[in-house]
């Protein structure tokens, strides 16, 4: 009984540290693949002359990401 106990609570233990690794994870593809969500839009709307490496992104209350992009462009030719 008291192997079953331990078994029980090491394996507890041990997924816990795995769960929250494969949830952060997740949240960072997520991240990413808004990040480059903004900058393809950001391309198809704007004449993007220089665009920012990165990009702040940040959940909102509704759970979905809104991401910032700092690009320099040019008026669209028309």
């Amino acid at each position: 009984m008291k192997k079953l106990l331990l078994i029980t609570l090491s394996t507890f233990l041990f997924s816990d540290a795995l769960l929250i690794g494969g949830i952060e994870s997740a949240s960072a593809k997520e991240k990413a693949e808004a990040c480059e969500s903004a900058k393809t839009q950001a391309k198809e709307n704007y004449n993007v002359q220089d665009m920012n490496v990165g990009c702040t992104c940040e959940k909102s209350d509704a759970k979905e990401w809104m991401c910032f992009v700092r690009f320099e462009y040019l008026a669209k030719e028309k």
